[in-house]
């Protein structure tokens, strides 16, 4: 059993984002690592915290890590600069700096592809209230 990811549950199957548990588990690496090299508001590490969280429930229950991104701990007040913190992270995480932080090789052509579906979603949230 994998996991999902979508804006929330009005998003249609093919703005999904589905990983195998594995997948999931790098996903989430990847963006944790890249959130260590910069600064960070609360909210900020509240959304990091968030994330690590999942990370934790893959690891114990693996298939119930996924989330809607609506669900993450937005704060209306710092919306729109946290989306873009969120994008910061995303963009990080694809670059071999952070790849090297894993005692692993991500597969290319699977990763970016989830973290660009991620950033399309994140996005979406500057045109909701949070």
């Amino acid at each position: 059993m994998g996991n999902i990811i979508r804006l929330d549950d009005t998003a249609p199957v093919d703005r999904w984002l589905s990983m195998s548990n594995q997948g999931t588990d790098c996903f989430l690496e990847l963006l944790i690592y890249a959130s260590g090299t910069i600064g960070q508001t609360q909210s900020q590490k509240e959304m990091i915290s968030f994330l690590k969280d999942r990370k934790d429930i893959n690891n114990v229950a693996p298939g119930t890590a996924g989330f809607d991104i609506k669900d993450m701990p937005w704060e209306a007040s710092s919306l729109s600069e946290d989306v873009r913190f969120l994008l910061r992270i995303i963009e990080m995480a694809k670059s071999r700096t952070v790849w090297e932080k894993l005692p692993y090789e991500p597969e290319e052509s699977i990763v970016i592809p989830f973290l660009d579906l991620f950033a399309d979603m994140v996005r979406e949230m500057d045109k909701h209230d949070g």
